[in-house]
């Protein structure tokens, strides 16, 4: 991880202009590029704000260094396309902050990307691996990615010099999770997300499905107060519905879901 330079406002050698690859972020000074025809996208994120999300003794650049790793860990170790990289610096205004800088992918997020018997393969093998992922962090005391399930956070599509398309994840703030009752509840989102996902792809993802039903009929953490164990015990009954069909996902929870930790 880079250290902070107090002569340089910016890492980069160009000059960083607001991107419109998003709508929603225009005008937030959120999403950046690198120069005109830039083939990278850069987020920044403020110190400030990775402290109030992980608390005031927290260390920034150590967040940025941890969700580095584990962004690596999701491409190598599960197949996950995840082109970035973490940069300290400060910005414009000489304030510290950490940038994510991420390819740039042109192509059509998963939700609006034409559904074909390729892509539904490439979508169904991903959702696998992402319940993978999640059923491994089961087992462990790690901490893990919170906020890589929703089909909206991947674009199916190209980098520059790539022959063909591919799915990448570009969605890539630093929000990372520890313990069992959000990893309990994220695995609920996820479930929701899949499903939505299967709706446009008209097929269940089979073995994604097998994968969290192992995961949701795992022995809970004996380690756990009580309190936790009901709240996961509720959690569990609430995703098998989910899955089994008993509790329909809603346009609202499609379009706009709420992480309930």
């Amino acid at each position: 991880m880079e250290t902070i330079d107090p002569n340089n406002k910016t890492p980069f050698n160009k000059e960083l202009i607001e991107s419109g690859i998003s709508e929603a972020h225009i005008g937030h000074e959120k999403l950046f590029e690198l120069g005109q025809d830039s083939d990278k996208i850069v987020r920044v994120e403020s110190f400030t704000n990775i402290k109030e999300r992980f608390g005031e003794t927290s260390d920034p650049v150590s967040v940025a260094g941890l969700g580095k790793k584990l962004y690596l860990d999701l491409q190598n170790d599960y197949g996950v396309n995840v082109p970035v990289d973490f940069v300290v610096g400060l910005d414009p205004k000489g304030e510290k902050v950490v940038y994510g800088i991420t390819d740039k992918v042109s192509g059509a997020d998963l939700s609006k990307a034409d559904v074909t018997p390729e892509l539904t393969l490439k979508v169904e093998a991903l959702y696998l691996e992402i319940a993978r992922y999640y059923l491994d962090k089961l087992g462990t005391a790690e901490p893990y990615l919170a906020d890589i399930n929703n089909a909206s956070q991947y674009v199916y599509g190209k980098r520059k010099g790539d022959l063909k398309e591919d799915i990448y994840l570009i969605d890539t703030d630093l929000y990372i999770r520890e313990g069992k009752v959000p990893l309990y509840n994220i695995v609920l989102w996820l479930a929701i997300h899949m499903i939505s996902v299967e709706r446009k792809h008209r097929k269940q993802f089979v073995s994604a499905r097998e994968v969290l039903e192992k995961f949701l009929n795992e022995l809970i953490p004996k380690d756990l107060t009580e309190e936790n164990k009901s709240i996961i015990e509720k959690i569990i009954l609430k995703t098998k519905n989910y899955l089994a069909g008993q509790r329909p996902v809603s346009n609202e929870e499609e379009v706009n879901p709420v992480f309930g930790y």
